[in-house]
């Protein structure tokens, strides 16, 4: 069964700007602390698109373990500047990210929806697995606020 991880944040750009920041994701290693690498493209990403991204997960944080996976994605939806979803593959298990945006005020509420399933022996850490991917959710979109509040240029790629 799929895990569901749902956060809200509200961010001081508007919905075009954060759109073209997030759906790089070379650059989710700038404010998601579980993103070590991602290939790099100079074109947006649209439907069918393609990368890679190498994530690390400590399950038994404060203890050093890492789980580090290799991760291939594809786009499956892009509607500039409201949603962006990808699906992920790597060899114990998928996942789902789900980017929603809709103006707000002075800026943009902005939704991140993380789903994802393990199968194999790490699936007995699922449990575990969900408390430290929800703590580094929240943790994520807090260092986004502040990245976009600091004053980052979420420049489209080109």
């Amino acid at each position: 069964m799929p895990t569901i991880l749902h956060n809200t944040a509200h961010l001081p750009l508007r919905p075009e700007a954060v759109y073209d920041y997030l759906t790089q994701p070379w650059r989710w290693h700038e404010w998601h602390p579980n993103s070590r690498s991602a290939s790099h493209s100079t074109t947006p990403l649209g439907v069918g698109s393609r990368f890679d991204e190498v994530i690390a997960v400590q399950p038994l944080a404060p203890l050093p373990w890492t789980l580090t996976r290799q991760t291939q994605y594809v786009v499956e939806q892009a509607e500039r500047p409201h949603v962006w979803q990808v699906r992920g593959q790597m060899g114990d298990g998928w996942l789902t990210i789900r980017y929603a945006l809709q103006p707000d005020g002075s800026g943009t509420r902005f939704d991140r929806t993380l789903t994802f399933a393990t199968t194999g022996p790490v699936r007995l850490l699922t449990p575990i697995l969900r408390r430290q991917m929800a703590r580094m959710s929240a943790i994520a979109l807090a260092n986004l606020q502040r990245r976009l509040q600091d004053g980052v240029q979420p420049t489209a790629a080109t």
